[in-house]
């Protein structure tokens, strides 16, 4: 157990130089300007002897206008020497905070869809937004502070103890009480961080998912019921804050009682030693003044460590996302699609209880319409999903022109691949901009070209700012219908060979449906096109269609063999009428 703990202690202390590392120089500037204020804040306590002896013992009085003098000198050096220092750990924790951002973001877009679908939004944005905040303290405050105030108790107790070491050491026997005590309270303060920071991604998620559902809490009258489960969530957060706060106060408190029996010990037995004659009134006020300045570093050494102890905690957290494997991309790059894709034997489950896909066996000719039909939970998305390899296959095989997915690089995999899904996901910039993800090097004479195909131009030019009109969040400012036509020309405009489209007509309008249509017929001709719909008009023009049932095949051929063949098909394909 003690080798555990020194393995993690190790662990912490490495996590924090690879964090500070890249900001080193910036660092190392600030030890330089750290050392001039521990320098100034031991020449203040130093100068107060002389000045007491010079003066007022010595009775020099002429000198007292250069104490004033003397001592606005130091302090405006100090403060120099202090604003520059914090300036520099202040951005450098800015830095660190961007930097890290940059580094989850990036890893986040990186990782397998499945990595990413298994955690809550809530956790995502509380780690990118909170966590890493909470980091920038490390730098910002934590550090700065040890930069600043050890090396001054260094001198300001080298002072006392010159002046006095007897009287200064006696002071300093409560001192490893204050380090043990801060040491103890800071691990707790760190297990307590670890709580709040999940609470608070579990609020962050609740707010997220109230703002995504509010249509059905509102028509299901859960208004109370939702209220009442984050006020109760929200409660064990503010617990366990609570808990921190009394954890990190109770530091502070410790070390306010060492510091005053300790200064009562100074002026106790320091007075008596000034009255016998062994010390002089300068050399007792010069160890006092050292003490008393002494302890006000310690207390901000003890929030510091503290900090520092709860930015451990999290910086596990962000750690343990970073070290997430990203999707593997190597490969061998393709171009086009030139005989099929075959599914041999594939079986797909997210975990090892349920399996959604069983045993499929499938061969989607290059130029032809195959179309998946069949009842709700049949593994039908889940068979295209495996196509762009958002998941992969538990076993079994993917061939492209005869070679496993898992061989293809994957850009140039999805780079000949164009999705469109019912689930239409737009983001927040201009409705070209949003087109033009499908191939962000087309014109503008392009994007006019696939918007008039997809039944999207009429309504586009309508809108006050035309194809510069700028989306709302996911593109709610706009119908369902108008969605769907934009994410229909965004895949179009990409002009890939393999056309998947999952309920990509779901949501138009009549009128709309029958444009679209249209396009399509001159558009599969030149691609092959995966489809899962419901219109009878795909269905009855596709060259296979593919019955699933149970996340298996049940059957397999065209429009009129599964008429005379298939029961299934044939309840279908009335309910579809």
């Amino acid at each position: 157990m003690e080798k555990e703990n020194k393995d993690k202690g190790y662990s912490s202390l490495e996590r924090l130089k690879v964090l500070i590392r890249p900001y080193a120089k910036r660092v190392i500037t600030a030890v330089f300007f750290s050392l001039v204020v521990s320098g100034l804040n031991g020449a203040i306590a130093w100068l107060v002897k002389p000045a007491m002896d010079l003066i007022f013992v010595e009775k020099h009085y002429g000198y007292i206008i250069y104490l004033p003098l003397g001592l606005l000198i130091l302090y405006l050096l100090r403060g120099g020497a202090s604003f520059i220092q914090a300036y520099l750990m202040r951005t450098a924790g800015f830095q660190l905070v961007r930097d890290l951002r940059n580094r989850f973001y990036a890893r986040m877009i990186t990782l397998p869809v499945t990595k990413i679908l298994s955690k809550t939004s809530g956790d995502m944005v509380s780690r990118l937004m909170n966590d890493i905040g909470i980091l920038s303290a490390i730098l910002s405050d934590s550090f700065r502070t040890f930069l600043v105030q050890v090396p001054s108790v260094i001198v300001l107790i080298g002072v006392a103890i010159y002046r006095k070491w007897d009287l200064a050491l006696l002071s300093f026997l409560l001192f490893p009480v204050i380090a043990f005590g801060t040491r103890l309270l800071s691990k707790y303060v760190k297990r307590r961080r670890k709580k709040v920071q999940l609470f608070l991604a579990l609020l962050t998620h609740r707010m997220n998912e109230t703002v995504t559902g509010i249509k059905v809490i509102k028509v299901f009258g859960m208004e109370k019921r939702k209220i009442s489960q984050f006020q109760k969530e929200n409660q064990s957060a503010y617990r366990q804050f609570a808990k921190v706060v009394r954890l990190k106060e109770g530091t502070k408190f410790l070390i306010d009682v060492c510091s005053g029996i300790s200064v009562a010990v100074i002026l106790g037995y320091g007075a008596v030693l000034v009255v016998r004659g062994e010390m002089t009134s300068g050399d007792f006020f010069s160890v006092l003044a050292a003490i008393v300045m002494a302890f006000t570093p310690l207390k901000k050494l003890g929030r510091a460590y503290s900090t520092i102890q709860e930015s451990v905690g999290v910086l596990e957290r962000v750690d343990r996302f970073l070290e997430l494997e990203p999707e593997f991309s190597a490969g061998k790059r393709i171009e086009g699609l030139h005989e099929g894709i075959e599914f041999k034997s594939c079986y797909f489950s997210y975990n090892k209880k349920e399996e959604i896909l069983r045993d499929i066996n499938l061969f989607v000719p290059r130029g032809k319409v195959v179309a998946i039909v069949g009842p709700s939970g049949a593994g039908k998305s889940t068979l295209l999903d495996l196509i762009p390899r958002f998941i992969s296959p538990t076993s079994g095989s993917i061939l492209w022109d005869g070679t496993d997915l898992d061989e293809i690089e994957l850009k140039s995999l999805r780079r000949q691949i164009a999705v469109v899904s019912q689930d239409i996901i737009l983001f927040s910039d201009t409705i070209k901009e949003n087109i033009l993800a499908g191939n962000p090097e087309a014109d503008f004479n392009d994007v006019l070209r696939v918007a008039k195909l997809a039944h999207a131009h009429e309504f586009i030019e309508k809108l006050p700012d035309g194809y510069d009109t700028v989306l709302d969040e996911r593109g709610l400012n706009l119908s369902g219908g108008q969605r769907q036509r934009i994410a229909f020309a965004r895949a179009l405009l990409k002009d890939a060979p393999v056309l998947i489209l999952d309920e990509a007509t779901s949501a138009l309008d009549s009128v709309s449906e029958h444009a679209v249509q249209r396009a399509l017929q001159n558009v599969m001709k030149e691609r092959t096109t995966i489809v899962v719909a419901h219109r009878l008009t795909t269905i009855q023009n596709a060259d296979i269609i593919v019955v699933m049932d149970q996340g298996t095949i049940a059957e397999k051929g065209t429009h009129q063999e599964l008429l005379e063949r298939s029961k299934l098909y044939k309840e279908l394909y009335a309910s579809y009428q």
